[in-house]
Protein backbone atom coordinates (compact mmCIF):
# COMPACT_ATOMS: atom_id res chain seq x y z
CA UNK A 1 0.00 0.00 0.00
CA UNK A 2 1.32 3.56 -0.94
CA UNK A 3 2.67 5.62 2.04
CA UNK A 4 3.40 9.84 1.84
CA UNK A 5 6.86 9.97 0.65
CA UNK A 6 8.83 11.68 3.69
CA UNK A 7 10.35 13.97 1.43
CA UNK A 8 6.94 14.84 0.40
CA UNK A 9 5.97 15.51 4.46
CA UNK A 10 9.41 17.18 4.61
CA UNK A 11 8.21 19.73 2.13
CA UNK A 12 4.64 20.90 4.27
CA UNK A 13 6.79 20.45 7.61
CA UNK A 14 9.37 22.92 6.45
CA UNK A 15 6.14 25.37 5.50
CA UNK A 16 4.60 24.95 8.14
CA UNK A 17 7.66 25.51 10.62
CA UNK A 18 8.42 28.62 8.18
CA UNK A 19 4.53 30.22 8.58
CA UNK A 20 3.46 28.47 11.30
CA UNK A 21 -0.35 30.50 10.77
CA UNK A 22 -0.74 29.55 7.05
CA UNK A 23 -3.48 28.23 5.47
CA UNK A 24 -3.15 24.53 4.21
CA UNK A 25 -6.71 23.91 3.14
CA UNK A 26 -5.00 22.54 -0.50
CA UNK A 27 -2.13 20.85 0.97
CA UNK A 28 -2.15 17.59 0.37
CA UNK A 29 0.02 14.17 -0.47
CA UNK A 30 -2.00 11.26 -1.46
CA UNK A 31 -4.55 11.01 -4.29
CA UNK A 32 -7.57 11.14 -3.69
CA UNK A 33 -10.52 9.34 -5.87
CA UNK A 34 -9.84 11.78 -8.56
CA UNK A 35 -6.16 11.03 -8.99
CA UNK A 36 -6.59 7.50 -7.86
CA UNK A 37 -8.77 7.21 -11.60
CA UNK A 38 -5.34 7.98 -13.62
CA UNK A 39 -1.90 7.98 -13.82
CA UNK A 40 -0.36 10.37 -11.25
CA UNK A 41 2.46 10.75 -8.65
CA UNK A 42 0.14 11.61 -5.93
CA UNK A 43 -1.17 7.62 -5.87
CA UNK A 44 2.11 6.70 -5.20
CA UNK A 45 2.77 9.43 -2.60
CA UNK A 46 5.48 10.96 -4.61
CA UNK A 47 3.95 14.35 -4.91
CA UNK A 48 2.41 17.56 -2.37
CA UNK A 49 0.49 20.35 -3.54
CA UNK A 50 1.21 23.51 -0.94
CA UNK A 51 -1.11 26.37 -0.45
CA UNK A 52 -1.21 29.46 -1.90
CA UNK A 53 -1.75 32.04 0.84
CA UNK A 54 -0.03 35.41 0.41
CA UNK A 55 -1.75 36.89 3.32
CA UNK A 56 0.97 35.14 5.41
CA UNK A 57 3.89 34.79 2.92
CA UNK A 58 3.08 31.97 1.09
CA UNK A 59 3.45 32.90 -2.52
CA UNK A 60 3.66 30.00 -4.92
CA UNK A 61 4.51 32.21 -7.44
CA UNK A 62 7.85 32.19 -5.78
CA UNK A 63 8.15 29.02 -4.12
CA UNK A 64 7.61 27.27 -7.42
CA UNK A 65 10.74 28.83 -8.78
CA UNK A 66 12.47 27.36 -5.88
CA UNK A 67 11.11 24.12 -6.29
CA UNK A 68 12.45 23.64 -9.16
CA UNK A 69 15.62 24.26 -8.74
CA UNK A 70 16.01 21.25 -6.12
CA UNK A 71 17.47 17.79 -7.29
CA UNK A 72 14.47 16.01 -5.85
CA UNK A 73 12.06 17.43 -8.31
CA UNK A 74 10.57 16.32 -11.31
CA UNK A 75 8.04 18.87 -12.60
CA UNK A 76 6.19 21.59 -10.91
CA UNK A 77 3.11 22.88 -11.96
CA UNK A 78 1.80 26.21 -10.97
CA UNK A 79 -1.16 28.91 -12.12
CA UNK A 80 -2.13 26.74 -15.58
CA UNK A 81 2.11 26.95 -15.61
CA UNK A 82 4.56 23.81 -15.71
CA UNK A 83 8.39 23.03 -15.87
CA UNK A 84 9.03 19.56 -16.25
CA UNK A 85 12.60 18.49 -15.86
CA UNK A 86 13.22 16.10 -19.23
CA UNK A 87 11.61 19.07 -21.16
CA UNK A 88 13.69 21.90 -20.04
CA UNK A 89 14.37 23.56 -22.78
CA UNK A 90 11.02 24.55 -22.79
CA UNK A 91 11.24 26.34 -19.22
CA UNK A 92 7.91 27.73 -17.52
CA UNK A 93 4.91 26.89 -20.20
CA UNK A 94 1.36 26.51 -20.31
CA UNK A 95 -0.67 23.66 -18.35
CA UNK A 96 -4.06 22.93 -19.72
CA UNK A 97 -4.90 20.47 -17.25
CA UNK A 98 -8.62 20.55 -16.03
CA UNK A 99 -7.01 21.67 -12.61
CA UNK A 100 -5.44 25.16 -13.23
CA UNK A 101 -3.06 25.15 -9.62
CA UNK A 102 -4.07 28.44 -9.03
CA UNK A 103 -4.58 27.70 -4.82
CA UNK A 104 -1.63 25.47 -4.49
CA UNK A 105 1.59 24.49 -6.76
CA UNK A 106 2.32 20.82 -7.70
CA UNK A 107 5.40 19.36 -6.97
CA UNK A 108 6.28 15.94 -8.05
CA UNK A 109 9.58 13.74 -6.86
CA UNK A 110 12.18 11.20 -8.06
CA UNK A 111 10.56 7.86 -6.41
CA UNK A 112 14.26 7.46 -5.57
CA UNK A 113 13.82 10.64 -3.35
CA UNK A 114 11.22 9.75 -1.41
CA UNK A 115 13.90 9.05 1.71
CA UNK A 116 15.28 12.17 1.32
CA UNK A 117 14.52 14.59 3.82
CA UNK A 118 17.29 17.89 3.11
CA UNK A 119 15.27 20.77 4.04
CA UNK A 120 13.57 22.13 1.52
CA UNK A 121 14.25 25.87 0.01
CA UNK A 122 11.48 27.78 2.28
CA UNK A 123 12.58 26.06 5.72
CA UNK A 124 13.90 27.99 8.03
CA UNK A 125 17.60 28.35 6.26
CA UNK A 126 19.25 30.61 8.70
CA UNK A 127 21.22 33.20 5.43
CA UNK A 128 17.53 33.22 3.38
CA UNK A 129 16.48 37.23 2.92
CA UNK A 130 12.56 37.14 2.19
CA UNK A 131 11.67 38.95 -0.68
CA UNK A 132 11.42 42.62 0.17
CA UNK A 133 8.04 43.05 -1.72
CA UNK A 134 9.11 45.54 -4.08
CA UNK A 135 11.42 45.71 -7.76
CA UNK A 136 14.53 46.38 -7.25
CA UNK A 137 16.73 47.82 -10.11
CA UNK A 138 19.28 50.04 -11.35
CA UNK A 139 19.24 53.38 -9.10
CA UNK A 140 18.21 51.24 -6.00
CA UNK A 141 20.49 51.28 -2.73
CA UNK A 142 20.38 49.52 0.46
CA UNK A 143 20.93 46.41 2.17
CA UNK A 144 18.10 44.44 -0.06
CA UNK A 145 20.46 45.38 -2.97
CA UNK A 146 23.56 44.42 -0.63
CA UNK A 147 21.67 40.85 -0.51
CA UNK A 148 21.77 40.75 -4.02
CA UNK A 149 25.21 41.53 -4.65
CA UNK A 150 26.47 39.31 -1.94
CA UNK A 151 24.21 36.79 -3.57
CA UNK A 152 25.43 37.10 -7.04
CA UNK A 153 29.45 37.52 -5.78
CA UNK A 154 28.67 34.09 -4.25
CA UNK A 155 27.42 32.32 -7.38
CA UNK A 156 30.59 34.13 -9.26
CA UNK A 157 29.47 36.64 -11.08
CA UNK A 158 32.00 39.45 -10.00
CA UNK A 159 29.94 42.35 -8.39
CA UNK A 160 31.17 44.27 -5.90
CA UNK A 161 29.28 45.11 -2.61
CA UNK A 162 28.37 48.63 -2.31
CA UNK A 163 24.80 48.62 -1.73
CA UNK A 164 24.06 50.91 -4.65
CA UNK A 165 22.79 48.81 -7.67
CA UNK A 166 24.60 50.39 -10.37
CA UNK A 167 25.72 49.67 -14.48
CA UNK A 168 27.77 46.89 -13.33
CA UNK A 169 25.62 45.02 -10.48
CA UNK A 170 22.84 45.20 -13.85
CA UNK A 171 24.93 43.30 -16.04
CA UNK A 172 25.76 40.60 -13.69
CA UNK A 173 21.65 40.12 -12.71
CA UNK A 174 21.18 39.92 -16.57
CA UNK A 175 23.97 37.24 -17.01
CA UNK A 176 22.56 35.44 -14.11
CA UNK A 177 18.42 36.05 -15.35
CA UNK A 178 20.12 34.07 -18.88
CA UNK A 179 21.65 31.41 -16.78
CA UNK A 180 18.99 30.79 -14.75
CA UNK A 181 16.62 31.15 -18.04
CA UNK A 182 14.63 33.92 -16.82
CA UNK A 183 13.78 37.52 -18.57
CA UNK A 184 16.77 39.18 -18.77
CA UNK A 185 15.12 42.67 -17.79
CA UNK A 186 17.75 43.90 -15.12
CA UNK A 187 15.10 43.92 -12.76
CA UNK A 188 14.68 41.70 -9.61
CA UNK A 189 11.29 41.25 -8.69
CA UNK A 190 10.15 38.29 -6.91
CA UNK A 191 10.56 35.91 -9.21
CA UNK A 192 14.18 36.44 -10.11
CA UNK A 193 14.77 37.06 -6.02
CA UNK A 194 13.42 33.32 -5.38
CA UNK A 195 15.39 32.02 -8.12
CA UNK A 196 18.81 33.56 -6.90
CA UNK A 197 18.37 33.09 -2.97
CA UNK A 198 17.35 29.83 -3.31
CA UNK A 199 19.96 27.61 -5.36
CA UNK A 200 22.52 27.75 -7.97
CA UNK A 201 22.71 30.23 -10.73
CA UNK A 202 23.01 27.69 -13.38
CA UNK A 203 20.19 24.96 -12.99
CA UNK A 204 21.22 21.31 -12.05
CA UNK A 205 21.19 18.46 -15.03
CA UNK A 206 17.39 18.86 -16.01
CA UNK A 207 17.58 15.09 -17.38
CA UNK A 208 15.01 12.58 -15.41
CA UNK A 209 12.66 9.97 -16.73
CA UNK A 210 9.83 11.10 -14.58
CA UNK A 211 6.66 13.63 -16.69
CA UNK A 212 3.30 14.27 -15.24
Amino acid sequence: MATPARACLKALQDATGRWPDRNAAADGIMGDPAHQQRKSDHNDGNAFDLTHDPAHSVDCMALSRQAILDARVTYVIWNREIFNRDRSTEGWHPYDGPNPHNHHMHVSIKASARNDVSKWPWSCVIGYVAFPGHSLKEGSSGPDVTAIQNRLAELGYGVKTDGRFGAKTKQALMQFQRDSKLKPDGVVGGKTWAVLMAGPARRPSLSTTSSP
